[in-house]
């Protein structure tokens, strides 16, 4: 019989005829092998049809299946995705779910937080801590937590205040695993001062500064032995030592009262009370929160490189207004070029009752408003300073009570590169001598040097700025003169690159100053920060 790949039409109906008159039984087995090479041509031709019905039904199918959510999806508003390190861990990471409600004549704050963290101890975990940062003697404020519950059962757990007030040590109900997860809801009310002067938390000047208003998990040191950071900072020096967090914050407050905050607006809707406005807020990861609220702040906005800046000014302060929204703008340029992009997609800067010094937050910087007034030519250099530790304590993060110089003295030779880059080397060298060198004679002739190398304990009132601010400086400025500019930013942007939304310590500055700055940093170390070598050399 021939083979069904060379049966034409012609052939088979000319063999048909031939067989047919001649051979039934032949014709009658042409006829089955004509309909079986039928057949195998359908197959031949459906196959393909077949399988991409197929594959197109598993592909819908597929699709189908709902996606997995991206659980940073509703923080990228505040910060921009690829500012994240490669081996960032979400899942370790803390998470707060805050609402406040806040009245700004009285001071009041109530507020419910559902934190949830990670035992990183390393061992069975049964108590956790919280800091009440409020009731610090040189915070003069009050926070009292009303309740715990253990969520998602709403168990309420006991709780004890411990540490001088200054934290709450909670008992969990089950022991938590090293590596295991858990949530918290806590209630709390603060009440915030009303005084006049230097005012980092509570009102004045019709300002009111809210930092650390919130219940805030104690920093955890992933050391079995000692699990948690608990130590009290003194008067003079820095407050929080926590870990980084996300934050989704709604504060509800008076519709005719302004909010700024460490995070990025998502929504204002109406409060469940007439004439109150619930504001959401999100952002992360950051160090902190912090809100600041007036019914008197101005506002002012640019774009630079992306990110939104905004400068609030009390009205009487317009012209200091506008040129700290010109000084900011300006400072966001050079650093974007000179060390990385900036993380988070807003920048503010702010009035605040903080007299002629600043503060940083993550996002938000207060410019103390004598530099709005009396002392505005020193608003440049203080606004470089403070939105410098947008890289130098938010981004790359420094130990405030262990070694309290390292994110202060970036913070300060970053002023002097911002001076440097846009004024040349003659200004440079007259904030090196007038903001450094001469402070730092001064407390070495009046027996108030001491290594800056020190936990923040080691220093008082009169030193600590000089020492950790000035002393320190001139350490990073010995690195920069003998590196060069060039070595010395490459050092900077390793750092950064490397220690992205972590704490490093001064040892892992230092290996990379050897590794990328190709010089051995000891002896300037031992000069500067380990030592009291006079600053003359004798």
């Amino acid at each position: 019989m021939p083979d069904c790949g060379i049966i034409s039409e012609d052939d088979y109906v000319s063999k048909y005829i031939q067989w047919s008159s001649s051979a039934p039984e032949t014709a009658a087995e042409w006829m089955r092998l004509r309909s079986s090479c039928l057949m195998k041509y359908l197959r031949q031709l459906l196959f393909p049809i077949f399988l991409l019905s197929l594959l197109l039904a598993v592909t819908a199918c597929q699709s189908a299946q709902p996606k997995q959510a991206d659980p940073m999806a509703i923080y990228y508003p505040a910060f921009h995705k690829d500012a994240l390190p490669a081996d960032f861990d979400f899942g370790s990471t803390p998470r707060y779910n805050l609402r406040f409600s806040i009245d700004p004549e009285t001071r009041v704050v109530k507020g419910v937080q559902q934190v949830h963290f990670r035992n990183l101890s390393g061992k069975i975990m049964r108590d956790v801590y919280i800091r009440l940062y409020p009731n610090l003697p040189q915070l003069g404020g009050l926070m009292k937590v009303t309740a715990v519950r253990t969520l998602p059962d709403k168990f309420a757990t006991g709780f004890v205040e411990d540490i001088q007030n200054t934290a709450v040590r909670i008992t969990l109900i089950n022991e938590l695993q090293s590596g295991q997860d858990q949530d918290l809801e806590i209630e709390f009310e603060v009440l915030a001062p009303e005084r006049n002067g230097y005012v980092l938390f509570g009102k004045s000047e019709g300002i009111l500064s809210l930092p650390y208003a919130y219940p805030m998990l104690a920093r955890q040191t992933g050391n079995p032995a000692n699990p948690w950071r608990l130590e009290v900072p003194p008067s003079f020096a820095d407050i929080a030592i926590t870990n980084q967090a996300f934050y989704s914050v709604t504060a509800t407050l008076p519709a005719d009262y302004a909010i700024i905050t460490s995070g990025v607006e998502i929504t204002h809707t109406s409060g469940s009370e007439a004439g109150w406005v619930d504001h959401h807020f999100v952002t992360g990861p950051a160090r902190e929160w912090t809100m600041v609220i007036s019914k008197d702040l101005k506002k002012l906005s640019q774009t630079v490189d992306g990110n939104a800046i905004n400068s609030y000014y009390l009205p009487q302060d317009e012209n200091s207004g506008k040129s700290a929204m010109a000084y900011s703008a300006a400072v966001m340029r050079v650093y974007d070029r000179l060390f990385v992009p900036y993380a988070y997609t807003e920048l503010d800067v702010t009035e605040a009752p903080t007299r002629y010094l600043g503060m940083e937050y993550p996002k938000l910087n207060y410019i103390g408003q004598d530099v709005y007034r009396d002392v505005a030519s020193s608003q440049e250099i203080l606004i470089a300073h403070e939105i410098s530790h947008q890289w130098w304590y938010a981004l790359v993060g420094s130990d405030p009570y262990r070694y309290p110089w390292l994110d202060e003295g970036l913070a300060e030779h970053s002023s002097l590169l911002y001076m440097e880059t846009l004024y040349g080397k003659d200004v440079a060298d007259r904030i090196r001598i007038r903001r450094w060198e001469i402070p730092v004679k001064w407390v070495q002739d009046n027996g108030y040097d001491t290594p800056v190398g020190q936990y923040v304990t080691a220093f008082n009132s009169t030193n600590y700025e000089i020492l950790v601010y000035a002393k320190s400086a001139l350490f990073f400025d010995s690195l920069y003169q003998e590196m060069g500019r060039d070595k010395y930013l490459e050092v900077l942007r390793t750092f950064i690159d490397r220690y992205r939304f972590k704490t490093p310590t001064p040892d892992d500055f230092l290996d990379i100053v050897e590794e990328v700055g190709g010089i051995d940093p000891e002896p300037l170390y031992e000069k500067w920060i380990l030592g009291t070598e006079s600053i003359s050399g004798d």
